[in-house]
C-alpha cells in the first residue's frame, strides 16, 4: 500500500489561500496524531473531506464557505466543555446533514481506556438516514421473523412449491429465501449481499442453487421476481451469481468514475460498469420475454440498489417498490492510495464513497434513489397480518403486464 505522509508547516494566510479549489489542501487527517482543539478537529474534518469526498461536482453544498463560516465557530468551543461539545454536533450537523453521499456517516470519538483502540464513539451522523424519514412514505425495515409469516400465509393457502432458505449470522450474516409461487413465477429473497462470504453455508448455497434450477427447469415459467427490500447491501461480486446467470451478453448497466488525486475535482474518466454472463452458472434458457421484476423499498441501499439498476437495464426488467435510498457510490478504495473514501484519526471517522455512480440513463441518483417503474407502498398492517401486497402487485404485473 501506497502512503503519501505529507508534513508542511502552514502559515495562516496559507491555510486560508488552500481552501481555494484550484489550490488542494494538504493535510492528511489519518497523520494527524494530536488534535486538542475543536479548531483542529474541524480543520482536520475540513480537509479530508475537500480532497475525499467523491460528490463535489454535484453536491450543491458550497465547501469553501463552509470553512469561512464554520472555522472561527469551532474555534470559538472549548475542549472537554459538555455544552460547547454539545454545539459541536449541532455544527457538524448544519455542515453534514444536507450532503447527498448517502452512505456517509460522521463519527465523532472520545477516549476510552476500556476499549482495545483506546477510543470509543460518542456522537454520528448519517445524512441518508435523515434524508429518508423526511419523505412521506418512511417505514422501518421489516423483520425476517414477519417476512417469513408472510410466506408461512402463502404455504397454508398453498401456493408456494419447492421452497429453500438459509441463515447466517455475524457481521456477514444474510437470510434468503426461493421459491416457486403460483405456480411458475420464481422468487428469490436476499436481506443482504454477502454470498461470497457464505459459500461454506450449506443453507444459503442451496437456496441460491434452488432459484437459478427453477428459472432453468419450471415447466411454465411466467416471471422472476428478485426481492431486495430491507437489503442494506453488501458485495458487488455477488452479482455474477444472482444476475449473470440470466443474461447471455454483456450488459452496461451504468459508469463510474472515482475520486483520484487531492483536487477536490481529480477524477478518473467515467468507465462503464459491465455485467457478464457467467459460464459456470448459465441456466441456458432462453428468458428473454419473461419479465424480470426487482421488488425494492426505502430501505434498499447499496448493492441492495444495484441488482434493481441492473433489472432496470434489461429489456425486459421492471422495478417495483418505493423510491429506494440512494446510496449508490462504490466504496472500493484507499484513501491513503487516491485521497478518496473514509479517513480517520484519533477524533473522528468519516465513511464515503470513494465513487460516483452514473445510471444507464445518463443521470446521477445518488441522495436521490431510484424510482420504480410501479409504486406499491409498503402495508405495515396487511404486512403483519400475512398479506405481502408488494409482492403481490409484482405478481399482478407479471400475470398482466400492468
Amino acid at each position: 500500500m501506497r502512503h503519501y505522509k505529507i508534513l508542511l508547516v502552514l502559515s495562516v494566510s496559507a491555510l486560508l489561500f488552500s481552501c481555494r479549489e484550484e489550490n488542494p489542501a494538504v493535510l492528511n487527517p489519518q497523520d494527524q496524531k494530536s488534535l486538542t482543539t475543536w479548531g483542529e478537529i474541524f480543520e482536520s474534518f475540513w480537509n479530508g473531506m475537500n480532497y475525499s469526498y467523491a460528490f463535489w461536482d454535484v453536491d450543491p453544498t458550497d465547501w469553501d464557505k463552509v470553512y469561512k463560516e464554520y472555522k472561527p465557530r469551532f474555534e470559538a468551543l472549548e475542549m472537554k466543555n459538555s455544552k460547547d461539545s454539545i454545539t459541536a454536533t449541532e455544527l457538524f450537523t448544519e455542515i453534514t446533514e444536507n450532503l447527498i453521499d448517502h452512505h456517509y456517516a460522521l463519527l465523532l470519538y472520545k477516549t476510552d481506556p476500556s476499549s482495545e483502540s483506546g477510543k470509543s464513539i460518542w456522537w454520528g451522523i448519517n445524512p441518508g438516514d435523515i434524508e429518508i424519514r423526511k419523505r412521506n412514505y418512511h417505514h422501518d425495515p421489516f423483520s425476517m421473523e414477519e417476512l417469513e409469516n408472510t410466506i408461512t400465509a402463502n404455504i397454508r393457502k398453498d401456493r408456494i412449491r419447492n421452497l429453500k432458505s438459509g441463515i447466517s449470522e455475524g457481521s456477514n450474516g444474510m437470510s434468503t429465501y426461493s421459491y416457486n409461487i403460483d405456480n411458475g413465477i420464481i422468487y428469490l429473497y436476499l436481506s443482504a449481499f454477502n454470498i461470497q462470504t457464505n459459500l461454506n453455508n450449506q443453507n444459503i448455497k442451496n437456496t441460491i442453487e434452488n432459484y437459478l434450477e427453477l428459472v432453468a427447469e419450471t415447466p411454465n415459467l411466467r416471471g422472476i421476481i428478485i426481492d431486495t427490500r430491507s437489503n442494506g447491501g453488501g458485495y458487488l461480486a455477488d452479482m455474477n451469481q444472482i444476475i449473470s446467470p440470466l443474461i447471455n451478453k454483456e450488459v452496461i448497466i451504468g459508469y463510474t468514475k472515482s475520486k483520484n488525486g487531492m483536487g477536490r475535482l481529480d477524477y478518473t474518466p467515467w468507465s462503464p460498469v459491465i455485467i457478464y454472463p457467467n459460464p459456470d452458472l448459465n441456466i441456458d434458457r432462453n428468458i428473454d420475454n419473461i419479465p424480470i421484476v426487482a421488488l425494492a423499498d426505502i430501505n434498499s441501499l447499496s448493492m441492495g440498489e444495484m441488482i434493481p439498476m441492473a433489472i432496470c437495464s434489461l429489456p425486459n426488467g421492471c422495478l417495483i417498490g418505493e423510491r429506494t435510498w440512494g446510496g449508490h457510490g462504490p466504496l472500493n478504495n484507499s484513501f491513503n492510495d487516491s485521497y478518496a473514501g473514509s479517513f480517520e484519526n484519533e477524533a473522528l471517522y468519516v465513511y464515503t464513497s470513494t465513487s460516483v455512480l452514473k445510471n444507464i440513463d445518463g443521470n446521477i441518483y445518488e441522495g436521490v434513489g431510484l424510482t420504480p417503474d410501479i409504486e406499491a407502498l409498503y402495508n405495515e398492517a396487511e404486512f403483519l397480518g400475512g398479506n405481502d401486497t408488494q409482492l403481490e402487485r409484482a405478481i399482478q404485473y407479471i400475470n398482466t403486464g400492468k
